[in-house]
């Protein structure tokens, strides 16, 4: 788990690489696609760069201790050139209003554009963005290298209480499909071990002693089981076991996102 100078680092870390990787982008590779459904690298840009100043913007506000939502601010205009530019600014706001952020608001709650969040749980979320989003970005361009070992360990980490909201639906994506009948999933990294139970109309997720029987066990390395949680792999890669191939595959059904 990220503590505010961890979270800084990683986010400059990984936001600075996304920058310096579509900075020496040739034009025509900014419509190669990206695993993100139906989007290629230049709605990957115009993502991060409008998540970064809606971050900033929430950092500024929760600083001054207002409740107000903040709102995501993708950029207009798809020009490369002008994309980079804009990356550039998003990542220096955004490092500034961490920087900024008074030891008080670590107490209360950053409004990001999706939600109020309490700042230990904005702390996690926020580098996770450019985490995944460089991961996605690597991938995108032939580079299928695993998530950064704090990237994965940490997902891990907020897993049981990301599960619900996803389950739930957010204000950027649907609620999941309810399953028909009780279902459960084991899912087993070094970094992590959960038991994920749906009976009598919720989910439960905590964790597992490895003695329950579950419909589906999903085991793997703490970047493959990560990348999984959110949707950025399906459960084929060797780096991949589940033990039922049809629940495996039904998981983000019923956790749809991010």
């Amino acid at each position: 788990m990220f503590d505010l100078a961890e979270a800084t680092a990683a986010a400059e870390r990984d936001f600075g690489a996304i920058v310096d990787r579509l900075d020496g982008l040739a034009d025509s590779d900014w419509q190669a696609p990206v695993r993100c459904a139906g989007w290629q690298i230049t709605d990957l840009a115009v993502h991060v760069a409008g998540a970064g100043r809606g971050q900033a913007e929430a950092l500024r506000r929760a600083a001054a201790g207002q409740a107000g939502l903040a709102h995501l601010d993708p950029p207009a205009d798809r020009e490369p050139r002008a994309l980079v530019a804009c990356l550039k600014h998003a990542r220096d706001q955004l490092l500034a209003a961490l920087g900024a952020l008074p030891g008080h608001a670590l107490d209360g709650a950053v409004p990001l554009p999706f939600g109020l969040l309490p700042a230990a749980v904005a702390l996690q979320i926020i580098p996770l963005e450019y985490g995944f989003h460089r991961n996605d970005l690597d991938w995108a361009l032939g580079t299928r290298v695993p998530l950064t070992d704090d990237i994965a360990s940490t997902l891990l980490a907020i897993t049981p209480g990301l599960l619900p909201m996803l389950a739930a639906g957010t204000p950027v994506n649907a609620a999941g499909i309810p399953p028909g009948a009780p279902i459960s999933f084991r899912l087993t990294a070094p970094a992590t071990r959960l038991l994920a139970r749906y009976e009598a109309g919720q989910w439960s997720i905590g964790p597992d002693n490895g003695l329950a029987p579950v419909t589906c066990e999903i085991s793997g390395n703490d970047s493959s089981l990560a990348l999984l949680i959110m949707g950025r792999i399906d459960p084929s890669p060797p780096a991949v076991t589940v033990t039922s191939t049809d629940a495996a595959r039904a998981f983000k059904k019923y956790f749809p996102g991010p």
